[in-house]
């Protein structure tokens, strides 16, 4: 394997130094060394194919079986209805197994899916064009972070306390190498104000980073954020979730420059954390400062439609130093999973799943908070399908107890920054949940709360 690692040991020796570390073992000194590497001494060696999976099969039953367990929370991955023809379709061969479609007279067909996809994105998010996808959400925005840096050599990102805070921390590792420094706006009432974000920016600003909606669930409005921006040279770059946004304005309507999301809400199933889908859609001024490639349709020359890879901004196709990232690949089967999804349940089904879930999601609130010693943190802020609860016990805690009654809660905030709390909850109710679990599952709290001495009332 000598021959196939990458860095030569002055390199590594180099690397190190940089970022303040002698070795690579005191790289990982900070990760508890008990979960370094998994306890495997109780494993036989030297089992037959069936004996290994026979015990297998008997540590995967000790799992309790995947949907039975009631969702109540979504903080970047959520529990969507999955047409069931979406898996069929998308595990056909010519899907499954295509590859970067560098002839296009032997990849239309592939091209074309694309082409759609970039289709529905771009108009989802009310954008001029869409990529063909990169990785994950974090660092789709990551990336339309480092176009706006690039467009003014500008240095600083001023992002909002609505961006989900993983995702934050994403972005500052990217922006870090390039120079630039993250500056957080603070929520107030679960928004942010536009005279804030007006104070912090300067001539360095390079752009403003909002998320429709919130990590907290609240809804922002944007009105005035582009103008006051692009007066100052700077970018709006607005972060979505696409499932909320079949009935909340599209980040175009706000004037936004650039656009991301996280693609999973769209068909793509929880799977342990990925693998999920990066969106990234730009104003059409924007076309080839965006990473990744775009297909574009043209005719032959006998005037049949056809596909290409209209802008390859890439490595992998240009010199290095002039392309726009150094991603090599991307997503383009969980693109296509997403598209195959919307096209099966239609503008009506999307928007009709988007009602279930805020519908659910005020039907879920309304319930908690009928549990005495639940209490909003914000009274009057309009949200689409998660809230923050201050709920009547440390919440982690809290959150052991209820999955012991078979719910899966919603997420402890505590160790998160405002509005986060020892005591507080960010819950999301999808269209998935019924009437009856979100029944239960009050009743469950009320039953946790009373016999561990929660609530106090």
């Amino acid at each position: 394997m000598a021959d196939f690692i990458p860095h030569t040991p002055l390199e590594t020796k180099e690397m190190l130094e940089t970022i303040g570390v002698s070795s690579l073992e005191d790289l990982l000194a900070p990760y508890p060394k008990e979960h370094v590497l998994p306890d495997l001494s109780d494993i036989p060696s030297g089992l037959t194919e069936s004996s290994l999976m026979r015990l297998m099969k008997s540590m995967a039953a000790r799992n309790r079986a995947g949907g039975s367990v009631p969702i109540f929370r979504g903080a970047g991955a959520y529990d969507h209805f999955i047409p069931e023809a979406v898996s069929p379709l998308v595990t056909r061969g010519e899907f499954l197994t295509a590859y970067t479609p560098y002839q296009p007279e032997v990849s239309q067909g592939l091209l074309q899916v694309i082409f759609e996809y970039q289709t529905a994105m771009a108009n989802l998010f009310g954008m001029d064009i869409s990529n063909a996808s990169v990785y994950d959400g974090a660092t789709a925005l990551a990336e339309a972070c480092l176009v706006a840096h690039r467009q003014e050599g500008r240095t600083a990102i001023l992002i909002s306390e609505g961006v989900d805070p993983d995702i934050a921390r994403v972005v500052k590792t990217y922006v870090e190498g390039v120079g630039c420094t993250l500056k957080l706006i603070p929520l107030v009432s679960g928004k942010t104000r536009i005279e804030d974000v007006m104070s912090q920016m300067d001539a360095q600003t390079a752009c403003f980073v909002g998320a429709i909606p919130t990590f907290w669930g609240t809804v922002e409005d944007f009105s005035g954020f582009a103008d006051a921006l692009h007066q100052n040279g700077s970018l709006l770059i607005l972060h979505a979730n696409p499932h909320s946004l079949a009935v909340l304005r599209p980040p175009g309507s706000w004037g936004a420059d650039l656009a991301t999301g996280e693609g999973q809400p769209l068909g793509i199933p929880l799977s342990g954390g990925g693998p999920y889908l990066g969106i990234l859609t730009a104003a059409r001024a924007f076309m080839r400062k965006i990473p990744g490639r775009l297909v574009g349709k043209t005719v032959d020359r006998e005037g049949r439609a056809a596909y290409v890879l209209t802008l390859q901004a890439r490595e992998q196709h240009i010199r290095r130093e002039k392309a726009n990232s150094n991603i090599c690949s991307n997503e383009t089967l969980l693109s296509i999973q997403a598209l195959v999804t919307l096209s099966l349940l239609g503008p009506a089904g999307f928007r009709e799943a988007a009602e279930g879930s805020m519908k659910n999601a005020r039907k879920l609130r309304a319930r908690l908070l009928s549990v005495p010693g639940v209490s909003p943190v914000w009274e009057d802020t309009p949200f689409f399908h998660e809230f923050v609860l201050e709920m009547p016990m440390e919440s982690k805690k809290l959150s052991r107890l209820i999955l012991s009654e078979g719910f899966l809660s919603g997420l402890p905030l505590s160790g998160y920054s405002s509005p986060g709390g020892e005591n507080r909850m960010l819950w999301c109710a999808t269209e998935m949940r019924t009437e009856e679990e979100i029944e239960n599952l009050g009743r469950a709290l009320e039953k946790v709360l009373v016999r561990h001495g929660g609530n106090k009332s």
